[in-house]
């Protein structure tokens, strides 16, 4: 019974009389749902990988660069505006995986892994060519310490499978730089964002890094919409390190102070609780009035330690 009321005060809790109540919010810093841009560099050149990163730069955009190690081996210095950014692993060569076997997908892995850590890349996540993956494959993500997969097909909220969090592209963008269909695709790409902002969920955009560069000015204006919907706009790898960090916080609403326990092993910066029936918040980080709710912001929580937040009540 203990465990149970344990497991439900991470989701809700609930205060005095009169609509008095808090809750953990998924996201940090007040945010209600997330957003993160992920591009496949295939075979793209130096000048495309560049233009898109340059595009990233200019809006103060985190991303995730999924990179296909084996097209790089003469050509890694094409890699070098990415340090900046998140590179993920997208096996080592793209156009052999399709029809490989369950070991040959192993070693691809395991070898564009190795080419990546020789690089001084850290590679924590993978997207399997062709959204193309298996139980296998994450066997072996879980034995290298990856956090994330993202190659299942589609939603908008992020799931475990074998231990990896799995981030489904919500779909593939390449047809919106299709100048024919830009009407339609666009169209399909503002309102999938729309539906993460409703429920609450991930929006993860997919595109080619050869494909957005010939379209650079749509790239650019998709972006700052991006940038302006309010959504938490990070890397994959964020994104999962903090759904794996937001595991262990525990919430509770001890008479009037807001208790936020970490029982992870990292130190946990930005989570927030939404409060109803609050005008504020004394100890808190900062908190935002949206929504006839008090987002509060905590200070970061130690490893094994707690923050309190005193309420004060309308």
């Amino acid at each position: 019974m203990r465990l149970i009321l344990l497991l439900l005060g991470l989701l809700l809790f609930s205060g005095c009389a009169g609509g008095k109540s808090a809750e953990l919010m998924d996201y940090p810093d007040a945010h209600s749902y997330a957003a993160v841009v992920t591009i496949d560099t295939e075979v793209a050149g130096a000048e495309e990988i560049s233009g898109v990163a340059e595009a990233l730069r200019d809006m103060g955009m985190n991303a995730t660069f999924f990179v296909v190690a084996g097209y790089y081996t003469s050509g890694e210095k094409a890699l070098e505006p990415l340090r900046q950014f998140e590179v993920a692993n997208m096996g080592w060569n793209q156009r052999e995986w399709q029809n490989a076997s369950h070991e040959e997908r192993r070693q691809q892995v395991l070898r564009a892994h190795e080419w990546f850590s020789e690089r001084n890349f850290s590679v924590r996540g993978f997207r399997a060519p062709y959204y193309n993956t298996s139980g296998e494959v994450l066997q072996v993500l879980r034995r290298l310490g990856y956090v994330y997969d993202s190659s299942f097909y589609y939603g908008i909220k992020p799931y475990m499978v074998d231990g990896i969090l799995e981030l489904p592209p919500s779909t593939n963008y390449d047809i919106f730089w299709d100048r024919d269909k830009l009407r339609i695709a666009g169209m399909a790409a503002y309102l999938t964002l729309e539906r993460a902002g409703d429920e609450g969920g991930v929006f993860v955009f997919t595109t080619h890094a050869a494909t957005a560069y010939r379209s650079l000015q749509d790239f650019r204006s998709f972006l700052l919409y991006l940038k302006e919907s309010g959504a938490w706009v990070t890397s994959a790898g964020e994104l999962a390190e903090w759904y794996l960090a937001r595991q262990k916080l525990e919430l509770s609403l001890e008479g009037d102070e807001l208790v936020l326990r970490n029982r992870g092993s990292k130190p946990v910066r930005g989570a927030t609780a939404a409060v109803t029936g609050a005008s504020d918040a004394v100890g808190a980080e900062y908190r935002v009035l949206r929504d006839g709710r008090l987002y509060v912001v905590f200070p970061e929580v130690p490893p094994g330690g707690e923050r309190r937040v005193k309420v004060v009540w309308r």
